[in-house]
């Protein structure tokens, strides 16, 4: 999949065109966008043409609107997932960019001339043009009908798919729910960085990872999750919260992950944490050995969920 990064390309310079566009913001990529996307490969495919998706970058606000709203997955992340949907283009905007246009400016001027869209693909709730005034009607009406497709909501035990519902269920730490929402589980790829090394006293190693800006932190607890460090994936324990055990930490929210059976450094490296199953409560323990017997119980309870999964 080529990236067209619109906040970087020369004015005089297009994507390739015909194509048909998917638009949406598409944060987490859930199942509900993942039809939406697969529209618009689908006719693509039917009319011999490219397919796109029309995204915001990380940089503008996961809902313009609403700042204060965390953002499921980076543009990274949504990238790579988006990639995995057989799409050929993605097209990166800045919101800023077309905050202003009027619905028939973003249909006429900037997707049927600028992008060369010949279909347009959108959700039910789809909203564009300066002050939100457009909706799904409005871009049909003006793609002309035949020239857009409006995908209807998905719905998983009776409840819409939604990235707003998607983010109540991380922040409960729901992640079984969250990852049959998402179509593949909530992760979270950051750098490793220095802790305080109290995991290697007591013969459990970790790593320390930060949140990025604006990402939406799991509620506090310990999880089973899966990690991908140095090309391989291993089970591993991640414990999300303040370490209310360790009296002089600074009770910054981070993740702290045991890598089972794995052995090294990786201080300075990406790693990706995948969030599978909540086990517990953040504790606080008498001292650091109870908290190492916790966490070896923890482990054994880890290595017995994936022997399941594996059956």
């Amino acid at each position: 999949m080529e990236v067209f990064d619109l906040r970087t390309m020369q004015k005089e310079e297009s994507t390739v065109s015909p194509l048909s566009v998917a638009l949406g913001n598409f944060d987490g990529v859930h199942t509900g966008h993942a039809a939406l996307i697969r529209e618009a490969a689908k006719y693509a495919k039917e009319n011999g043409i490219r397919s796109a998706v029309w995204t915001f970058s990380d940089e503008s606000a996961v809902l313009p609107n609403k700042p204060d709203v965390k953002c499921i997955t980076s543009t990274k992340e949504k990238l790579e997932l988006i990639a995995s949907l057989g799409v050929d283009y993605a097209i990166l905007e800045n919101f800023e960019a077309v905050r202003s246009f009027a619905p028939e400016q973003f249909v006429i001027e900037y997707l049927k001339n600028k992008l060369g869209a010949v279909c347009a693909v959108c959700g039910f709730n789809f909203r564009f043009g300066a002050g939100g005034v457009g909706d799904a009607k409005a871009l049909s009406s003006l793609m002309h009908p035949d020239h857009c497709i409006v995908v209807p909501p998905i719905h998983i035990d009776g409840i819409t798919v939604s990235s707003t519902e998607i983010r109540r269920m991380i922040e409960n730490g729901e992640m079984e729910r969250a990852e049959k929402f998402l179509g593949h589980p909530f992760s979270v790829t950051a750098p490793v960085v220095e802790g305080k090394h109290l995991g290697r006293t007591i013969g459990i190693p970790t790593i320390n990872q930060n949140f990025p800006r604006g990402h939406i932190i799991p509620g506090g607890g310990i999880y089973i999750c899966r990690v991908e460090a140095e090309g391989k994936s291993y089970p591993g324990i991640a414990n999300i919260g303040t370490r209310p055990t360790i009296k002089d930490d600074d009770h910054i929210i981070n993740c702290e992950t045991h890598i089972i059976g794995y052995s090294g450094t990786l201080y300075g490296e990406s790693v990706k944490v995948s969030f599978l199953k909540r086990l517990r409560d953040e504790m606080k323990f008498a001292d650091v050995d109870a908290l190492g017997a916790q966490i070896r119980r923890d482990i054994s309870d880890t290595l017995a969920y994936f022997e399941n999964i594996q059956c």
